[in-house]
């Protein structure tokens, strides 16, 4: 039987926004943004505390066999890069070798290939970095993937990087019933947002409506003039998307679940690029290898996500996601006693 301070250890809060209006029209300008099943998506980017939650449970030697822990999180100084988030401590207990810097628990994790985003999300469908909505044959190379849809996996709550049109939809789309309207930004706007700027622990200080953290305006922890990353949604209920999801334009660009020649698409600008590439009509491609200094990712998945995934050590007896379930059961029916 797991611990239960072991279990609570892997507690790990991914709050969703559900992405209702089934089969909505794309959108004309475009034609991307039409998904035919209502789906969750985060309502944030994936931030560095969540990601050492991850790092702990599925590395707790600091052994890091699948490359999930870039050293650039620790080492990047912030010249002409945006600086890591995350340092890695040799000499801290296995289990606890990755901590968040302080001030930036709530910021975006970075340098993330999208392999290291797909490990997380089968991390956090199924306690299994290599088996999920991925499947991995190596490090870097997939043996295949699932199909994003409602009639995958047998039913079950799927959990996967978002694509091109989960993305587009709840970044763009009015929230207004089945209809192919859209916001050219992803702050409920058709008008160029404001740039952000930043107070001295981080959080954008000039929060309302129409603000994205882009174009280099928000510095902070030494940066001078190269703009640096934000606390997710500190921009303000004002500045979110018709669904409630915040900062799909700046703060980091984010891997899509979408394949282009050797490439995989990323979408929604980022701190130092221009507002035109925060437009819906805007896209990029980039090496799925590689993990860039302001690049970083969010999750979709066919419902609510509930992630108490299996604990590294505990993993090498488990029986499944039966044994955790009932685990779970069993926990929550002490605690209420």
């Amino acid at each position: 039987m797991f611990p239960v301070s072991l279990v609570h250890a892997a507690l790990l809060p991914l709050d969703t926004v559900v992405v209702g209006n089934a089969g909505n029209l794309p959108d004309p300008l475009t034609g991307r943004g039409s998904v035919a099943y209502t789906y969750h998506i985060t309502n944030t980017e994936v931030t560095n505390a969540q990601y050492v939650s991850f790092l702990n449970t599925v590395d707790p030697t600091g052994s890091n066999p699948h490359d999930v822990y870039n050293p650039d999180m620790t080492n990047a100084t912030g010249f002409a890069v945006v600086k890591g988030g995350i340092d890695f401590i040799p000499t801290a207990p296995d289990g606890a070798k990755y901590a968040a810097k302080p001030n930036y628990g709530d910021k975006p994790v970075n340098y993330v290939s999208f392999y290291d985003a797909a490990r997380f999300a089968n991390w956090v469908m199924t306690g299994d970095t290599e088996n999920g909505f991925y499947t991995f044959a190596d490090t870097n190379t997939l043996a295949g993937q699932g199909t994003h849809g409602p009639d995958q996996h047998n039913g079950t709550n799927w959990v996967a990087i978002p694509d091109q049109d989960e993305w587009y939809k709840a970044a763009f789309h009015k929230n207004e019933g089945a209809t192919g309207s859209y916001y050219l930004y992803p702050t409920s706007s058709d008008s160029i947002p404001t740039v952000a700027t930043a107070t001295a622990a981080g959080v954008i200080a000039n929060p309302g409506s129409n603000v994205a953290n882009y174009n280099f305006g928000a510095n902070w922890d030494g940066t001078v003039n190269l703009g640096h990353v934000t606390s997710v949604g500190s921009a303000g209920p004002e500045s979110t998307s018709p669904y409630g999801t915040s900062d799909q334009g700046g703060n980091v660009i984010e891997w899509v679940d979408e394949v282009t020649g050797a490439y995989r698409v990323m979408r929604g600008g980022s701190l130092w690029l221009g507002e035109e590439t925060l437009r819906s009509t805007s896209s990029s491609f980039y090496n799925p290898h590689v993990g860039g200094s302001s690049l970083g990712f969010r999750l979709s998945s066919l419902g609510p996500i509930s992630v108490v995934p299996l604990p590294g050590a505990a993993a090498l007896f488990a029986t499944g996601l039966l044994g955790l379930r009932a685990l779970q059961r069993r926990l929550a029916s002490e605690e209420v006693s």
